[in-house]
């Protein structure tokens, strides 16, 4: 009974419903000390005035609400992929996306009340009144399936082509490139500095630069304050087209080599004819 058991308490423990929601949590813990200094560290270590005081008030707001979004994002294409690992590709699908949605909540449910006990008391209204910080937080949080499906489709179209010995160098050049592209996005000032062609081709750098350019392109002075320029929500836009571009893309790809594999390997022999020329 032990010797049965055993697989399929491994297969049941590294289902990614199973590890996905706690290391959610888990990243929106690690991010939030990383977000209360991100604005001393990476944009301005002595801001001077009510202005810029202003800017790294409401800026370290958006960053604790949004604390793990971004983690959260490449969280729910891993976990598209491993469901890839496991199942036929429409039943990953059908798997991944209520399971990235439920990503998304664990995000916003642990990072609220962690910034919501940060939060200065310069501000009077409520963080959901934040007409900003919704709209940044809503476009990261809305990305999740369609990460997960690109995940789905990704994993799928790399199923049987790669070794188990190649696929934790893969993951691991994966988030380095990730990491990179979304430290890329986040250290914006003001607007974004790089050709724009590269938020629409780069997601993760997109969802970097929109939650950066939230806080820093508004006017300091308006109450609720109001966006300078359209670059925050220019990217928040090319993240969700370019996500949902990639999650269509690959699935496609996917099915299309699923398709061919058959045709390429020719017919199978009939089953009562022998090939033995002797």
């Amino acid at each position: 009974m032990a010797g049965v058991g055993l697989p399929a308490l491994r297969r049941t423990v590294t289902h990614p419903a199973v590890w996905s929601v706690p290391a959610m949590a888990l990243l929106v813990l690690v991010a939030i000390p990383f977000n209360d200094r991100f604005y001393g560290f990476w944009v301005n270590d002595d801001p001077q005035g009510d202005a810029q005081q202003y800017e790294l008030l409401h800026t370290t707001r958006i960053f604790r609400y949004t604390s793990g979004v971004l983690c959260g994002q490449v969280l729910a294409l891993l976990a598209g992929a491993a469901l890839a690992s496991r199942n036929a590709q429409a039943r990953a699908l059908a798997a991944a996306v209520p399971l990235a949605v439920l990503l998304a909540g664990v995000a916003v449910a642990v990072a609220y009340p962690l910034a919501r006990a940060r939060e200065s008391i310069f501000f009077t209204s409520p963080a959901l009144d934040d007409p900003i910080l919704v709209r940044v937080l809503l476009c990261e949080v809305t990305a999740y399936p369609f990460y997960a499906a690109a995940g789905v489709g990704l994993g799928a179209l790399l199923r049987g082509r790669l070794g188990r010995g190649a696929r934790w160098p893969l993951v691991l050049l994966l988030l380095l490139g990730w990491f990179v592209a979304t430290l890329t996005g986040l250290v914006q000032d003001d607007r974004f500095a790089a050709p724009y062609g590269l938020l629409w081709a780069v997601p993760p750098l997109a969802a970097g630069t929109a939650i950066a350019l939230a806080g820093l392109s508004t006017d300091v002075w308006a109450v609720p304050p109001v966006p300078v320029g359209d670059w925050g929500r220019g990217a928040g836009t090319a993240l969700l087209v370019s996500a949902a571009a990639y999650a269509l893309g690959l699935n496609l790809l996917a099915r299309r080599a699923r398709r061919r594999a058959p045709a390429r390997a020719g017919p199978l022999p009939h089953p009562n004819r022998t090939t033995d020329p002797r």
